[in-house]
């Protein structure tokens, strides 16, 4: 995702910048152990690949939605294992990312259509879906789609329109220079934007195979859906239960676009936390604290 600057003399708007991090492993958490992996056959869609943890018998159930260039394990391991002792837990990985439905095109709609098979044939009944980043995008759009099928959502680190710099159609030029460079380096360029430090550990290695999955022209889909995507027109209209979790440091989703995301949605709780955008794994004792309760508040 993206970022915008401001110039420290002025406080006016400057041309803006992608905000890039180089994680440290270090700072990063993840499950040493993870749960049932299954692939679903989703009928006219493709095979699906989910993480499922069962709860107390007859509690609800979670559909774990991952951000960008991240995957269910990379971004829930250590919220899956919190989750399930009070709900039923559901986490895929994304069209185009890691082992989900394998695809050289990305898209909101068809994202949340494959949440809607992976519901139906699961048989989970009304979801409390929770979206990080990308994810968030992808649950509005769910809620919209397949109300039916919707208890509560939680919405994490996201927004409802994404500060995403276009000013001269700028994602959109960055977006035709990269698709066409050969798909050899497209890859290597997303290896080493997304490699943290010390990556020769086993951890690092884990992670990396992970990044390996990744679909690069889906990638890109997804980042220009990001910055045509607004909900403020309809999100509001959706009566199911709901929560916003606010990143206070957040640099690439900024704090004041998630409050603005829970003045859209005009209901629900609003859960702040420490940290930035990978609250979710450099402070998951904290994020998933939250997260428990925000699942638990957003419940119809």
């Amino acid at each position: 995702m993206f970022g915008k600057t401001r110039s420290r003399q002025t406080g006016a708007p400057r041309r803006p910048r992608i905000a890039i991090e180089r994680l440290d492993l270090a700072d990063l958490h993840f499950a040493d152990e993870l749960p049932q992996g299954r692939l679903v056959d989703l009928p006219g869609r493709g095979t699906a690949f989910v993480r499922v943890a069962e709860g107390p018998a007859g509690a609800p159930t979670v559909l774990l939605l991952h951000g960008l260039m991240a995957t269910a394990d990379l971004n829930w391991s250590l919220a899956v294992p919190v989750l399930s002792r009070r709900f039923n837990v559901v986490a895929p990985d994304l069209r185009g990312h890691g082992r989900g439905l394998p695809t050289r095109r990305f898209s909101g709609d068809e994202c949340a259509d494959d949440l809607a098979a992976i519901v139906r044939t699961l048989e989970l009944g009304r979801v409390i879906v929770v979206g990080y980043s990308l994810g968030g995008l992808v649950a509005q759009i769910f809620v919209r789609r397949h109300p039916e099928l919707v208890s509560g959502v939680v919405l994490c680190a996201t927004a409802s329109k994404f500060d995403v710099p276009t000013a001269g159609g700028f994602v959109q030029l960055l977006e035709r220079a990269v698709r066409r460079m050969p798909e050899s380096m497209r890859r290597a360029a997303m290896l080493a934007l997304m490699a943290p430090k010390s990556t020769g550990s086993d951890r690092g290695r884990w992670l990396m195979s992970e990044v390996r999955r990744h679909d690069t022209a889906a990638l890109l889909d997804a980042i220009g859906e990001a910055s045509r995507f607004d909900s403020a027109s309809w999100l509001g209209e959706s009566t199911c239960g709901a929560a916003v979790i606010v990143t206070q440091d957040d640099k690439v989703v900024s704090p004041e676009a998630q409050k603005e995301l829970a003045k859209v949605l005009g209901r629900g709780f609003v859960f702040e936390v420490p940290g930035d955008h990978f609250a979710c794994i450099k402070r998951p004792d904290e994020f998933n604290d939250v997260l428990v309760a925000a699942c638990a508040g957003a419940q119809a």
